[in-house]
């Protein structure tokens, strides 16, 4: 009898990143392509098409029976419906029917899913978020995404999404989100905005090793500079980082305070910068838990990796 298995698909505003994944959730093969190159619905359909055409030759290949295929995508999703509503980073995927446009295709079920839900899933099932019926997940890159576990299941909400913490309000006064909101978190620890924020503080002098960058192409700051720069100790992106984990430790203790979670685990390319951010989040943190035992909450980097980069090390606050 062969071996099952399935396909994952990240489809993001840069790249879709493919894996061929074992029911045991161990990676076979990995593979992935220029989000780019697929610039319109049809474009994009068919190059999927394509790329779960392969995987299913690879499963062959190896042994394995493929049964099906997941596909994580940004933004406003409506798996009850197979349908993406609105993408912010992929717009050829806005108001796109994309399990009915791909199952004539495949030979396999298709299910599509918010992607941080999935990320909190994973997470749950095999990474930082074992043993915990009730957790967050929340993911750090251009935006801000959020899933949520609650009673050890994936909670989708009346409307099929929920978990979004990117969009709650932290700053009432603060800037005007792409989602229409003002003040959301996504505008004060998001990738995007932090560095947005950034080149303010750059285009008035601030303090910063970024300065010389800044001025020969203000387009050369982006979200993995910021990174580098905090681990180098860079005056400016520490305190960008400070004012992302401040933000952070804020929502999460909302969060905390109504529905008593005992993990958060967060993950993301933005969220290489863990070993900066983590102390003023969890100052932030404890200071506003007032009605929740700070110590019955734990907030951990994630252990699967972020979007198929690196893992980390386990936290001492999350053993």
């Amino acid at each position: 009898m062969k071996e099952p298995a399935v396909v994952g698909i990240d489809l993001g505003g840069t790249n879709v990143r493919l894996a061929l994944v074992s029911h045991r959730g161990k990676i076979l093969s990995r593979w992935e392509r220029a989000t780019a190159s697929m610039p319109d619905q049809a474009g994009l359909v068919a190059a999927l098409a394509a790329e779960l055409a392969k995987a299913g030759e690879a499963a062959r290949e190896s042994g394995l029976e493929l049964q099906g295929a997941g596909i994580g995508v940004p933004g406003r999703v409506l798996p009850r419906e197979g349908r993406v509503d609105f993408s912010p980073n992929v717009a050829a995927l806005n108001d796109c029917r994309l399990v009915e446009r791909l199952a004539p295709l495949v030979n396999w079920p298709v299910f599509l899913e918010n992607d941080a839900n999935l990320f909190a899933l994973g997470e749950h099932w095999l990474g930082a978020g074992v043993g915990h019926k009730n957790m967050l997940g929340i993911t750090l890159g251009t935006g801000v995404g959020g899933g949520l576990i609650l009673n050890g299941r994936l909670w989708s909400g009346a409307e099929g999404t929920s978990g979004e913490i990117g969009h709650m309000t932290v700053d009432p006064e603060g800037r005007k989100c792409h989602c229409g909101n003002r003040g959301c978190l996504e505008t004060m620890a998001s990738g995007f905005w932090t560095v947005a924020w950034v080149k303010e503080q750059l285009a008035q002098d601030a303090s910063s090793w970024l300065g010389e960058l800044y001025a020969a192409d203000p387009e050369a700051i982006q979200g993995e500079t910021l990174v580098v720069a905090a681990l180098q100790a860079d005056p400016l992106a520490r305190r960008a980082f400070d004012r992302v984990g401040r933000s952070l430790g804020q929502a999460i203790a909302a969060v905390v305070h109504l529905l008593g979670l005992s993990r958060v685990v967060i993950g993301g390319r933005f969220a290489r910068a863990w070993e900066v951010f983590q102390p003023p989040l969890q100052e932030e943190l404890h200071r506003r838990l007032t009605l929740f035992p700070p110590e019955a909450v734990s907030v951990c980097p994630a252990q699967l990796g972020a979007l198929f980069i690196g893992s980390w090390p386990v936290s001492p606050l999350c053993r």
